[in-house]
Protein backbone atom coordinates (compact mmCIF):
# COMPACT_ATOMS: atom_id res chain seq x y z
CA UNK A 1 0.00 0.00 0.00
CA UNK A 2 1.76 3.20 -1.35
CA UNK A 3 2.28 6.32 1.64
CA UNK A 4 -0.98 8.07 -0.11
CA UNK A 5 -3.35 5.15 -0.07
CA UNK A 6 -2.20 5.17 3.78
CA UNK A 7 -3.03 9.03 4.54
CA UNK A 8 -6.28 8.99 1.89
CA UNK A 9 -7.36 5.89 4.30
CA UNK A 10 -6.36 7.56 7.76
CA UNK A 11 -8.14 11.02 6.64
CA UNK A 12 -11.12 8.78 6.12
CA UNK A 13 -11.08 7.68 9.76
CA UNK A 14 -10.96 10.83 10.69
CA UNK A 15 -13.65 12.30 8.63
CA UNK A 16 -15.67 9.73 9.71
CA UNK A 17 -14.92 10.70 13.73
CA UNK A 18 -15.36 14.42 12.79
CA UNK A 19 -18.70 13.59 10.96
CA UNK A 20 -19.79 12.05 14.35
CA UNK A 21 -18.81 15.08 16.72
CA UNK A 22 -20.40 17.66 14.92
CA UNK A 23 -23.64 15.53 14.00
CA UNK A 24 -26.13 17.01 15.98
CA UNK A 25 -25.32 20.50 14.77
CA UNK A 26 -28.37 22.23 12.79
CA UNK A 27 -29.39 25.96 12.23
CA UNK A 28 -32.72 27.73 12.99
CA UNK A 29 -32.03 29.01 9.11
CA UNK A 30 -31.64 25.13 8.27
CA UNK A 31 -34.90 24.43 9.30
CA UNK A 32 -36.45 28.19 7.39
CA UNK A 33 -35.30 26.59 4.27
CA UNK A 34 -36.73 23.02 4.51
CA UNK A 35 -39.84 24.95 5.35
CA UNK A 36 -40.26 26.12 2.09
CA UNK A 37 -39.18 22.67 0.36
CA UNK A 38 -41.68 20.88 2.37
CA UNK A 39 -44.34 23.73 1.09
CA UNK A 40 -42.82 23.42 -2.40
CA UNK A 41 -42.77 19.48 -2.46
CA UNK A 42 -46.62 19.60 -0.90
CA UNK A 43 -47.86 21.79 -3.77
CA UNK A 44 -47.92 24.95 -2.26
CA UNK A 45 -45.11 26.58 -4.34
CA UNK A 46 -41.60 28.16 -2.77
CA UNK A 47 -43.74 29.99 0.04
CA UNK A 48 -43.21 30.45 4.32
CA UNK A 49 -47.29 30.19 4.79
CA UNK A 50 -49.27 27.46 2.50
CA UNK A 51 -51.42 29.77 0.53
CA UNK A 52 -49.47 32.97 1.01
CA UNK A 53 -50.60 35.32 -1.38
CA UNK A 54 -47.78 38.14 -0.95
CA UNK A 55 -44.41 35.58 -1.00
CA UNK A 56 -41.31 36.80 0.07
CA UNK A 57 -38.06 35.21 -0.99
CA UNK A 58 -37.12 34.09 2.56
CA UNK A 59 -35.15 31.34 1.92
CA UNK A 60 -31.29 31.79 1.06
CA UNK A 61 -30.18 29.02 -1.52
CA UNK A 62 -32.27 28.31 -4.25
CA UNK A 63 -30.64 25.10 -5.91
CA UNK A 64 -30.57 24.08 -2.33
CA UNK A 65 -33.86 24.57 -1.54
CA UNK A 66 -34.91 23.12 -4.53
CA UNK A 67 -32.83 19.80 -4.03
CA UNK A 68 -34.29 19.44 -0.87
CA UNK A 69 -37.95 19.58 -2.11
CA UNK A 70 -37.12 16.66 -4.39
CA UNK A 71 -36.84 14.39 -1.73
CA UNK A 72 -39.45 16.16 0.33
CA UNK A 73 -42.02 14.91 -2.44
CA UNK A 74 -41.02 11.17 -1.70
CA UNK A 75 -41.59 11.54 1.98
CA UNK A 76 -37.72 11.76 2.62
CA UNK A 77 -36.97 13.36 5.90
CA UNK A 78 -35.59 16.82 4.51
CA UNK A 79 -32.86 17.34 7.74
CA UNK A 80 -31.48 13.83 7.30
CA UNK A 81 -31.57 14.53 3.72
CA UNK A 82 -30.05 18.26 4.22
CA UNK A 83 -27.04 16.64 6.73
CA UNK A 84 -26.00 13.66 4.59
CA UNK A 85 -26.22 15.39 1.22
CA UNK A 86 -23.74 17.82 3.07
CA UNK A 87 -21.10 15.03 4.35
CA UNK A 88 -21.23 13.47 0.87
CA UNK A 89 -20.55 16.85 -0.47
CA UNK A 90 -17.56 16.77 1.93
CA UNK A 91 -16.61 13.34 0.97
CA UNK A 92 -16.03 14.75 -2.82
CA UNK A 93 -14.08 17.96 -1.60
CA UNK A 94 -11.58 15.97 -0.18
CA UNK A 95 -11.76 13.16 -2.83
CA UNK A 96 -11.14 16.05 -5.32
CA UNK A 97 -8.21 17.28 -3.24
CA UNK A 98 -6.71 14.40 -3.31
CA UNK A 99 -6.69 13.28 -6.78
CA UNK A 100 -6.24 17.11 -8.49
CA UNK A 101 -2.90 16.58 -7.16
CA UNK A 102 0.10 14.27 -6.32
CA UNK A 103 2.43 13.02 -3.83
CA UNK A 104 2.98 15.58 -1.08
CA UNK A 105 0.60 18.28 -2.31
CA UNK A 106 -2.29 15.86 -1.85
CA UNK A 107 -1.79 15.01 1.70
CA UNK A 108 -1.24 18.70 2.59
CA UNK A 109 -4.75 19.31 1.17
CA UNK A 110 -6.42 16.41 2.16
CA UNK A 111 -5.02 17.16 6.06
CA UNK A 112 -5.52 20.80 6.33
CA UNK A 113 -9.36 20.17 4.83
CA UNK A 114 -10.16 17.51 7.32
CA UNK A 115 -7.92 17.95 10.15
CA UNK A 116 -10.00 21.66 10.35
CA UNK A 117 -12.54 20.93 13.11
CA UNK A 118 -14.97 23.55 11.70
CA UNK A 119 -15.16 21.53 8.34
CA UNK A 120 -17.25 19.08 9.89
CA UNK A 121 -19.88 21.60 11.59
CA UNK A 122 -20.15 23.39 7.94
CA UNK A 123 -21.18 19.47 6.44
CA UNK A 124 -23.59 18.41 8.92
CA UNK A 125 -25.30 22.04 9.65
CA UNK A 126 -28.05 21.56 7.00
CA UNK A 127 -27.35 24.54 5.04
CA UNK A 128 -25.90 25.21 1.47
CA UNK A 129 -21.89 25.74 2.64
CA UNK A 130 -20.65 22.45 2.00
CA UNK A 131 -22.01 22.23 -1.41
CA UNK A 132 -20.87 25.86 -2.32
CA UNK A 133 -17.31 24.84 -1.37
CA UNK A 134 -17.18 21.18 -3.63
CA UNK A 135 -18.99 23.56 -7.02
CA UNK A 136 -15.73 26.55 -6.43
CA UNK A 137 -13.19 23.91 -5.86
CA UNK A 138 -14.23 22.25 -8.72
CA UNK A 139 -14.25 25.29 -11.14
CA UNK A 140 -10.80 26.46 -9.77
CA UNK A 141 -9.49 22.76 -10.55
CA UNK A 142 -10.89 23.29 -13.88
CA UNK A 143 -9.41 26.36 -13.98
CA UNK A 144 -6.00 25.09 -12.47
CA UNK A 145 -5.97 22.56 -15.94
CA UNK A 146 -6.40 25.03 -18.34
CA UNK A 147 -3.64 27.20 -17.28
CA UNK A 148 -1.80 24.10 -17.40
CA UNK A 149 -2.78 23.87 -20.96
CA UNK A 150 -4.75 20.17 -19.90
CA UNK A 151 -8.44 19.26 -21.19
CA UNK A 152 -11.31 20.38 -19.75
CA UNK A 153 -15.30 19.51 -20.67
CA UNK A 154 -16.59 22.49 -22.78
CA UNK A 155 -19.54 21.81 -20.74
CA UNK A 156 -19.40 21.59 -17.48
CA UNK A 157 -17.69 25.48 -16.65
CA UNK A 158 -20.78 27.09 -17.94
CA UNK A 159 -23.26 24.63 -15.74
CA UNK A 160 -20.88 24.85 -12.51
CA UNK A 161 -21.05 29.22 -12.64
CA UNK A 162 -25.08 28.56 -12.98
CA UNK A 163 -25.02 26.14 -9.66
CA UNK A 164 -22.74 28.53 -8.10
CA UNK A 165 -25.18 31.64 -9.09
CA UNK A 166 -28.01 29.63 -7.58
CA UNK A 167 -26.53 27.85 -4.70
CA UNK A 168 -25.48 31.02 -3.19
CA UNK A 169 -25.19 33.95 -5.64
CA UNK A 170 -22.32 35.73 -4.15
CA UNK A 171 -20.18 32.61 -5.10
CA UNK A 172 -20.74 33.51 -8.76
CA UNK A 173 -17.58 35.82 -8.28
CA UNK A 174 -15.58 32.76 -7.11
CA UNK A 175 -16.09 30.87 -9.93
CA UNK A 176 -15.77 33.72 -12.37
CA UNK A 177 -12.26 33.45 -12.56
CA UNK A 178 -11.96 30.17 -13.56
CA UNK A 179 -14.72 30.82 -15.96
CA UNK A 180 -13.20 33.43 -17.53
CA UNK A 181 -9.59 31.56 -18.44
CA UNK A 182 -12.03 28.56 -19.58
CA UNK A 183 -13.77 30.98 -21.52
CA UNK A 184 -10.63 32.49 -23.15
CA UNK A 185 -8.97 29.14 -24.45
CA UNK A 186 -12.24 27.58 -25.54
CA UNK A 187 -14.73 30.45 -26.71
CA UNK A 188 -14.81 28.96 -30.38
CA UNK A 189 -15.77 25.25 -29.74
CA UNK A 190 -18.61 24.15 -30.66
CA UNK A 191 -19.15 22.43 -26.86
CA UNK A 192 -18.17 25.86 -25.31
CA UNK A 193 -21.16 27.42 -27.08
CA UNK A 194 -22.97 24.41 -26.52
CA UNK A 195 -22.74 24.81 -22.50
CA UNK A 196 -22.93 28.71 -22.46
CA UNK A 197 -26.19 28.18 -24.74
CA UNK A 198 -27.81 25.71 -21.69
CA UNK A 199 -26.54 28.02 -18.85
CA UNK A 200 -28.10 31.09 -20.30
CA UNK A 201 -31.57 29.44 -20.83
CA UNK A 202 -31.25 28.17 -18.15
CA UNK A 203 -30.86 31.64 -16.06
CA UNK A 204 -33.33 33.55 -17.96
CA UNK A 205 -35.82 30.68 -17.30
CA UNK A 206 -34.67 31.22 -12.84
CA UNK A 207 -34.57 34.61 -13.46
CA UNK A 208 -38.46 34.68 -15.11
CA UNK A 209 -39.60 33.08 -12.13
CA UNK A 210 -38.08 34.73 -9.66
CA UNK A 211 -40.09 38.06 -11.06
CA UNK A 212 -43.30 36.57 -11.66
CA UNK A 213 -43.26 34.79 -8.05
CA UNK A 214 -41.57 37.54 -6.26
CA UNK A 215 -42.26 40.47 -8.49
CA UNK A 216 -38.38 41.63 -8.23
CA UNK A 217 -35.38 41.19 -10.46
CA UNK A 218 -32.60 40.87 -8.09
CA UNK A 219 -32.65 38.04 -5.59
CA UNK A 220 -33.04 38.91 -2.16
CA UNK A 221 -30.13 37.17 -0.71
CA UNK A 222 -28.08 39.26 -3.73
CA UNK A 223 -29.61 43.00 -2.50
CA UNK A 224 -29.47 42.03 1.08
CA UNK A 225 -25.63 41.48 1.43
CA UNK A 226 -24.83 44.40 -1.19
CA UNK A 227 -27.38 46.66 0.51
CA UNK A 228 -24.82 48.67 2.20
CA UNK A 229 -20.86 48.61 1.17
CA UNK A 230 -18.62 49.03 3.91
CA UNK A 231 -15.14 47.33 4.90
CA UNK A 232 -15.01 44.76 7.23
CA UNK A 233 -11.68 44.92 8.71
CA UNK A 234 -12.54 42.68 11.73
CA UNK A 235 -14.20 40.11 9.35
CA UNK A 236 -11.15 40.63 7.28
CA UNK A 237 -8.71 40.05 10.00
CA UNK A 238 -9.68 37.51 11.81
CA UNK A 239 -10.32 35.28 9.40
CA UNK A 240 -6.93 35.92 7.55
CA UNK A 241 -5.33 35.09 11.11
CA UNK A 242 -6.76 31.80 10.70
CA UNK A 243 -5.74 30.80 7.01
CA UNK A 244 -2.78 32.85 7.31
CA UNK A 245 -0.50 29.92 6.30
CA UNK A 246 -2.65 28.41 3.62
CA UNK A 247 -3.15 32.61 2.22
CA UNK A 248 0.63 32.94 2.65
CA UNK A 249 1.34 29.83 0.43
CA UNK A 250 -0.67 30.55 -2.30
CA UNK A 251 0.84 33.56 -2.89
CA UNK A 252 4.12 32.26 -2.81
CA UNK A 253 3.21 30.37 -5.74
CA UNK A 254 3.55 33.52 -7.46
CA UNK A 255 7.05 33.30 -6.92
CA UNK A 256 8.18 30.21 -8.85
CA UNK A 257 8.39 30.94 -12.70
CA UNK A 258 6.60 27.76 -13.64
CA UNK A 259 3.67 28.43 -11.17
CA UNK A 260 2.83 32.46 -11.53
CA UNK A 261 0.48 31.49 -13.48
CA UNK A 262 -1.40 29.00 -11.37
CA UNK A 263 -0.43 30.67 -8.64
CA UNK A 264 -2.03 34.38 -9.71
CA UNK A 265 -5.23 32.59 -10.81
CA UNK A 266 -5.69 30.98 -7.09
CA UNK A 267 -5.51 34.41 -5.90
CA UNK A 268 -7.82 36.01 -8.08
CA UNK A 269 -9.79 33.16 -6.80
CA UNK A 270 -9.68 34.08 -3.33
CA UNK A 271 -9.74 37.42 -3.63
CA UNK A 272 -12.98 37.25 -5.80
CA UNK A 273 -14.69 34.57 -2.97
CA UNK A 274 -13.84 36.75 -0.22
CA UNK A 275 -14.32 40.27 -1.39
CA UNK A 276 -18.23 40.28 -1.21
CA UNK A 277 -17.93 39.70 2.43
CA UNK A 278 -15.22 42.50 2.99
CA UNK A 279 -17.32 44.71 1.40
CA UNK A 280 -20.47 43.76 2.92
CA UNK A 281 -20.08 45.37 6.46
CA UNK A 282 -20.70 43.69 9.26
CA UNK A 283 -21.19 39.90 8.23
CA UNK A 284 -24.08 38.18 10.29
CA UNK A 285 -23.98 34.38 10.66
CA UNK A 286 -20.31 33.87 10.21
CA UNK A 287 -20.06 31.34 13.10
CA UNK A 288 -16.74 29.44 12.33
CA UNK A 289 -15.67 31.04 9.38
CA UNK A 290 -18.91 29.68 7.18
CA UNK A 291 -18.98 32.35 4.29
CA UNK A 292 -14.82 31.96 4.31
CA UNK A 293 -15.49 27.95 4.16
CA UNK A 294 -16.41 28.94 0.48
CA UNK A 295 -13.45 29.33 -0.77
CA UNK A 296 -11.31 26.84 1.95
CA UNK A 297 -11.20 24.20 0.31
CA UNK A 298 -8.84 26.37 -2.81
CA UNK A 299 -6.55 27.36 0.10
CA UNK A 300 -6.19 23.59 0.55
CA UNK A 301 -5.15 22.82 -2.74
CA UNK A 302 -2.92 25.98 -3.24
CA UNK A 303 -0.67 25.58 -0.28
CA UNK A 304 -0.48 21.96 -1.34
CA UNK A 305 0.65 23.18 -4.74
CA UNK A 306 3.17 25.48 -2.93
CA UNK A 307 4.53 22.65 -0.38
CA UNK A 308 4.75 20.22 -3.24
CA UNK A 309 6.94 22.93 -5.05
CA UNK A 310 9.72 22.79 -2.34
CA UNK A 311 12.00 19.94 -3.58
CA UNK A 312 15.09 21.63 -2.64
CA UNK A 313 15.24 20.33 1.10
CA UNK A 314 13.33 17.39 1.96
CA UNK A 315 13.09 18.48 5.86
CA UNK A 316 11.94 21.79 4.65
CA UNK A 317 9.20 20.83 2.58
CA UNK A 318 8.08 18.27 5.83
CA UNK A 319 8.42 21.10 7.99
CA UNK A 320 6.35 23.73 6.12
CA UNK A 321 3.57 21.08 5.55
CA UNK A 322 3.53 20.08 9.00
CA UNK A 323 3.42 24.01 10.34
CA UNK A 324 0.15 24.59 7.49
CA UNK A 325 -1.76 21.84 8.74
CA UNK A 326 -0.90 22.04 12.67
CA UNK A 327 -1.87 25.81 12.44
CA UNK A 328 -5.00 25.46 10.97
CA UNK A 329 -6.12 22.87 12.98
CA UNK A 330 -5.22 24.68 16.12
CA UNK A 331 -6.77 27.52 15.25
CA UNK A 332 -9.77 25.80 13.81
CA UNK A 333 -10.11 24.05 17.20
CA UNK A 334 -9.56 27.26 19.45
CA UNK A 335 -12.12 29.60 17.45
CA UNK A 336 -14.08 31.48 19.74
CA UNK A 337 -17.52 30.84 18.66
CA UNK A 338 -16.64 26.70 18.99
CA UNK A 339 -18.65 26.17 22.18
CA UNK A 340 -21.92 28.33 20.98
CA UNK A 341 -21.83 26.71 17.70
CA UNK A 342 -20.72 22.80 18.81
CA UNK A 343 -23.81 23.52 21.75
CA UNK A 344 -26.88 24.47 19.08
CA UNK A 345 -27.78 21.23 17.74
CA UNK A 346 -28.76 20.32 21.45
CA UNK A 347 -30.08 23.98 22.59
CA UNK A 348 -32.34 23.55 19.01
CA UNK A 349 -34.01 20.55 20.03
CA UNK A 350 -34.16 21.11 23.67
CA UNK A 351 -36.48 24.28 23.77
CA UNK A 352 -37.49 25.47 19.94
CA UNK A 353 -37.79 22.11 18.52
CA UNK A 354 -39.71 21.27 21.92
CA UNK A 355 -42.14 24.36 21.23
CA UNK A 356 -42.28 23.24 17.54
CA UNK A 357 -43.87 19.87 18.56
CA UNK A 358 -45.84 21.19 20.96
CA UNK A 359 -47.78 23.37 19.33
CA UNK A 360 -48.63 20.98 16.41
CA UNK A 361 -49.48 18.59 19.64
CA UNK A 362 -51.62 20.96 20.81
CA UNK A 363 -55.55 20.63 20.66
CA UNK A 364 -55.78 23.71 18.76
CA UNK A 365 -58.46 24.71 15.94
CA UNK A 366 -57.10 24.57 12.02
CA UNK A 367 -58.19 28.04 11.60
CA UNK A 368 -56.31 28.99 15.12
CA UNK A 369 -52.66 27.79 14.09
CA UNK A 370 -50.88 30.77 13.62
CA UNK A 371 -47.65 31.58 15.95
CA UNK A 372 -45.71 34.74 15.31
CA UNK A 373 -41.75 34.38 15.72
CA UNK A 374 -38.89 36.05 15.86
CA UNK A 375 -36.74 32.95 15.37
CA UNK A 376 -38.63 31.82 11.93
CA UNK A 377 -36.98 28.29 11.45
CA UNK A 378 -37.34 25.38 13.70
CA UNK A 379 -40.72 26.65 15.64
CA UNK A 380 -42.64 26.89 12.26
CA UNK A 381 -41.44 23.91 10.88
CA UNK A 382 -42.04 21.33 13.72
CA UNK A 383 -45.19 23.07 15.07
CA UNK A 384 -46.46 23.27 10.90
CA UNK A 385 -48.49 25.91 12.16
CA UNK A 386 -49.22 29.28 9.97
CA UNK A 387 -46.08 31.43 11.00
CA UNK A 388 -45.78 35.07 11.27
CA UNK A 389 -42.01 36.07 11.39
CA UNK A 390 -42.24 39.53 12.72
CA UNK A 391 -37.75 39.70 12.09
CA UNK A 392 -39.10 40.67 8.71
CA UNK A 393 -37.37 38.38 6.43
CA UNK A 394 -40.63 36.34 5.46
CA UNK A 395 -43.17 38.50 5.78
CA UNK A 396 -44.03 40.80 3.34
CA UNK A 397 -45.93 43.71 4.98
CA UNK A 398 -42.97 44.05 7.71
CA UNK A 399 -40.48 43.75 4.60
CA UNK A 400 -42.03 46.79 2.96
CA UNK A 401 -41.89 49.00 6.28
CA UNK A 402 -45.01 48.33 7.76
CA UNK A 403 -44.23 48.51 12.07
CA UNK A 404 -44.07 44.36 13.38
CA UNK A 405 -46.42 44.88 16.41
CA UNK A 406 -49.06 46.36 13.71
CA UNK A 407 -48.80 43.41 11.84
CA UNK A 408 -48.96 40.75 14.97
CA UNK A 409 -52.00 43.22 16.59
CA UNK A 410 -53.89 43.27 13.25
CA UNK A 411 -53.70 39.39 12.69
CA UNK A 412 -54.25 38.36 16.17
CA UNK A 413 -51.68 35.18 16.12
CA UNK A 414 -53.11 32.34 18.85
CA UNK A 415 -49.27 31.73 20.00
CA UNK A 416 -46.49 35.06 20.27
CA UNK A 417 -42.61 33.46 21.50
CA UNK A 418 -40.44 36.29 22.10
CA UNK A 419 -36.63 35.38 22.82
CA UNK A 420 -35.06 36.64 25.50
CA UNK A 421 -31.23 37.14 26.86
CA UNK A 422 -32.39 36.46 30.49
CA UNK A 423 -35.33 35.45 32.33
CA UNK A 424 -36.88 39.26 31.42
CA UNK A 425 -39.64 39.65 29.31
CA UNK A 426 -37.77 42.00 26.30
CA UNK A 427 -39.21 45.55 25.70
CA UNK A 428 -38.42 45.06 21.81
CA UNK A 429 -37.22 42.27 19.60
CA UNK A 430 -36.97 43.33 15.46
CA UNK A 431 -38.95 46.44 16.25
CA UNK A 432 -41.71 44.42 17.74
CA UNK A 433 -43.21 46.66 20.99
CA UNK A 434 -43.57 43.37 23.11
CA UNK A 435 -45.77 44.26 25.56
CA UNK A 436 -48.15 46.06 23.20
CA UNK A 437 -48.17 42.74 21.00
CA UNK A 438 -48.52 40.48 23.82
CA UNK A 439 -51.38 42.47 26.09
CA UNK A 440 -53.78 40.48 26.76
CA UNK A 441 -52.28 36.96 26.03
CA UNK A 442 -50.86 34.42 29.21
CA UNK A 443 -47.53 33.30 29.66
CA UNK A 444 -45.94 30.59 29.25
CA UNK A 445 -42.20 29.83 30.17
CA UNK A 446 -39.73 31.34 29.88
CA UNK A 447 -37.83 28.16 28.71
CA UNK A 448 -34.22 28.25 28.69
CA UNK A 449 -32.72 26.68 25.73
CA UNK A 450 -28.95 27.93 27.05
CA UNK A 451 -27.29 30.87 28.88
CA UNK A 452 -28.04 33.89 27.45
CA UNK A 453 -31.13 32.53 25.66
CA UNK A 454 -34.65 32.00 26.71
CA UNK A 455 -38.24 31.62 25.25
CA UNK A 456 -41.41 33.44 25.89
CA UNK A 457 -44.53 31.37 25.17
CA UNK A 458 -47.65 33.72 24.85
CA UNK A 459 -50.93 32.29 24.26
CA UNK A 460 -54.48 33.45 23.38
CA UNK A 461 -56.86 32.68 26.82
CA UNK A 462 -59.16 30.67 24.57
CA UNK A 463 -56.34 28.16 23.53
CA UNK A 464 -53.69 28.82 26.95
CA UNK A 465 -54.54 25.45 28.74
CA UNK A 466 -54.67 23.09 25.66
CA UNK A 467 -50.69 24.93 24.50
CA UNK A 468 -49.55 24.90 27.82
CA UNK A 469 -49.84 21.39 28.64
CA UNK A 470 -48.08 20.13 25.24
CA UNK A 471 -45.18 22.72 25.53
CA UNK A 472 -44.55 21.67 28.81
CA UNK A 473 -44.55 18.07 28.16
CA UNK A 474 -42.31 18.51 24.96
CA UNK A 475 -39.67 20.98 26.57
CA UNK A 476 -39.93 18.34 29.54
CA UNK A 477 -39.12 15.45 27.18
CA UNK A 478 -36.28 17.70 25.55
CA UNK A 479 -34.70 18.43 29.06
CA UNK A 480 -34.62 14.59 29.82
CA UNK A 481 -32.71 13.45 26.49
CA UNK A 482 -30.35 16.20 26.82
CA UNK A 483 -29.97 17.64 30.33
CA UNK A 484 -30.71 20.35 32.35
CA UNK A 485 -26.98 21.76 31.72
CA UNK A 486 -27.38 25.35 30.12
CA UNK A 487 -23.51 26.83 29.90
CA UNK A 488 -22.30 27.74 26.79
CA UNK A 489 -18.87 25.55 26.62
CA UNK A 490 -16.72 23.03 25.18
CA UNK A 491 -17.14 20.60 27.67
CA UNK A 492 -21.10 20.46 27.95
CA UNK A 493 -20.82 19.64 24.10
CA UNK A 494 -18.73 16.99 24.90
CA UNK A 495 -20.35 15.49 27.59
CA UNK A 496 -23.45 15.69 25.16
CA UNK A 497 -21.88 12.86 22.72
CA UNK A 498 -21.80 10.30 25.65
CA UNK A 499 -25.03 10.24 25.42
Amino acid sequence: MSRLVGTALGLLVVFAFGTWLAWSYITDATLLDLRYATNLADGHGLVFNAADHSPIEGFTSFAWTLWNALFAVFGADPVLVAKVTGVVAGLATLTLLMRAVDGSAAVVAGCAYVLFLPTFFHLTGGLETAVVALVVLRMAVLGMRVVEERHVPDIEPPLLLLLAATLRPEALLAVLPAFVVWFRSRRFSGGARAGITAAIVLALACLVWTVLQYGHLVPKPVSDLFGGIAFDAEWLGATLLVFAPLVLLTAALMTWPELRRVGAFFCVTVIAGGLPYALGGAVDGDDLHRYAFTVFPVLCLAAGVAVSAMTGVRFVQAGVGIVVVGWVAVTGALSPDLASTANTGVDLSRTHEAIGRGLSEADVEAGARTVAVADPGVIPYYSGWRAIDYSGRNDALIADGTRPDSVVRSQQPSVIVVPSPDGNIPEDVHGLDVPVAVAGYSQIGPFQARDGSWQFVFVRPQWAQQVEVTVRAAVARGEQRYGDDYAVTINRWLDSLKR
